[in-house]
């Protein structure tokens, strides 16, 4: 099994917050590598959406770069215990990549904390 997970920020799609939120960072989502495929794990319209998008071989990063996401690569944590997280497209993709992350709650946040 990988331990590797894309995390992408992007700005499509609507949110009533989107105002409030950096530009390129309206929304965040994962994609994680099970060792056989590339599975996105996505908070839109606040229903988590799960989807099998490619084989674990392809190069998904570059294919979300090209469209114009901003995408970090990252290993998975060790699944530690979330005992609060937002219900949100940043809580989620923090569940489903197993990284505690309290300071980040908006994408861009997520994004700065990554990049570290």
């Amino acid at each position: 099994m990988s331990n590797t997970a894309l995390v992408v920020f992007h700005d499509h799609g609507s949110h009533r917050l989107s105002c409030l939120l950096a530009s390129g960072f309206k929304h965040v989502f994962c994609a994680v590598n099970d060792g056989n495929y590339w599975v996105t794990i996505d908070g839109r319209d606040g229903k988590p959406a799960f989807e099998v998008v490619a084989t674990a071989d392809y190069d998904l990063k570059s294919f979300y770069e090209c469209e114009g996401y901003a995408v970090l690569e990252t290993e998975r944590g060790d699944g530690a215990a979330l005992p609060l997280a937002l219900t949100n497209c940043v809580g989620l993709v923090k569940a489903a990549i197993g990284i505690n992350a309290f300071g980040a709650v908006t994408p861009r946040q997520l994004f700065r904390r990554l990049s570290r």
